[in-house]
């Protein structure tokens, strides 16, 4: 999921940035902050009866191997749907992966949730969408200082929609 923000710029100072949607037209343009982040949605309820449904089942089809002797097969069932539980639950109360690029005032600053930071001037970059086949997109914003590549946590559908964004927000930082 994306996010599109601007800085006001009569309060560039400002932490919090407010949303593109209610901020006032101006005649200068309007730095475009875009906060990216993994879609982390929780399970709902009938995803968790769905889960119990295959556990259930999984347990189900161990019975015959272990009528036969077999006890190894619903031991190992068991203690699959155990670490699978126990990764869907750590996964969800992880952080989500996050990132924020921001094109203002000739510069392009990136930030991921990893701490890394990148500031790089605007009027040489230029956007490269990158991809092996129709279901892979890799983005780049690169220039003769180095590159960038952001949208790694957005879904190939935003990824997509994302781009014009960015070319749009490029031109109009760079000037032209």
């Amino acid at each position: 999921m994306y996010q599109m923000l601007c800085r006001s710029p009569e309060r560039p100072w400002e932490p919090q940035p407010e949303k593109l949607a209610e901020a006032p037209e101006r005649a200068h343009p309007k730095p475009l902050i875009l906060h990216m982040q993994e879609n982390r949605s929780h399970l709902t309820q009938e995803a968790r009866v769905c889960f119990s449904v295959i556990a259930v089942l999984f347990i189900v089809t161990s019975i015959g191997p272990a009528l036969h002797g077999y006890w190894l097969v619903p031991v190992c069932s068991i203690l699959a749907m155990a670490g699978l539980t126990f990764a869907l639950e750590r996964h969800g109360k992880s952080r989500p992966a996050s990132e924020t690029l921001e094109l203002a005032e000739g510069r392009v600053r990136h930030r991921d949730s990893a701490g890394q930071q990148v500031e790089l001037p605007a009027f040489w970059m230029r956007l490269a969408a990158e991809g092996r086949g129709p279901t892979d997109l890799r983005l780049f914003l690169r220039g003769r200082d180095g590159s960038i590549e952001f949208g790694r946590c957005l879904s190939l559908d935003e990824r997509r929609a994302v781009v014009p964004l960015v070319a749009a927000a490029l031109a109009q930082t760079r000037g032209f």
